[in-house]
């Protein structure tokens, strides 16, 4: 009886490790994000890393490159990968978004600029980019003197670069400032986002 029980414990075992080291590199695939047939992927091409949109069509893979990779600190590279797609006018495109968090640090000033990109692609034949729009929100702290003295002060500021991007639920494209407003809208025979009038 206690080598049945041990043979089964030790079966069951060894079925446990061997579900978890099956389902253990699905979670290492690298992928910021997945929809549909797409993967939002930091690839390697030509020596430097870039992040793309991996299409995989019936296993074969085409990789559209959203930009160069420029740091190597992985807590700056693009995290928030975020996509969707909408059909507009009888076209479908995808929208792709992303932030990354960009921090540069010295004695005299830290500033944390969080940068948000938008874009607007269409992958049929074509795969173009028809929109695109970067904002950057940065938080600055820095040590300013105060005259001649050795007497300091710490300055705290915001500065806002760029537009907000929304998408409407009609799929037209806002960008706006607390200004400013521009709308825009798809053009299905152009295939571009168009001012609106």
């Amino acid at each position: 009886m206690k080598n049945v029980l041990l043979t089964l414990f030790l079966l069951t075992t060894t079925i446990n490790f061997a579900q978890k080291a099956k389902t253990t590199p699905k979670a290492a695939t690298g992928a910021l994000a997945t929809f549909e047939n797409l993967k939002a992927e930091i690839i390697t091409e030509g020596g430097k890393q870039k992040l793309a949109i991996v299409i995989d069509n019936a296993g074969k893979k085409e990789n559209i490159i959203l930009k160069d990779i420029t740091t190597k600190d992985k807590a700056q590279q693009p995290t928030n990968f975020k996509i969707k797609s909408f059909t507009v006018a009888g076209v479908k495109l995808y929208h792709f978004s992303y932030t990354e968090n960009i921090i540069t640090d010295t004695k005299l000033k830290k500033e944390n600029a969080l940068i948000t990109s938008n874009e607007i692609w269409d992958l049929s034949a074509t795969k173009i980019k028809i929109l695109g729009n970067i904002q950057t929100v940065s938080n600055i702290k820095e040590i300013k003197k105060l005259g001649k003295s050795e007497a300091t002060e710490t300055v705290e500021k915001t500065r806002r670069e760029g537009f907000e991007f929304t998408l409407t639920k009609d799929f037209e494209v806002l960008l706006s400032t607390k200004t400013q407003t521009n709308k825009y809208k798809f053009n299905a025979t152009t295939r571009r986002y168009d001012p609106k009038k």
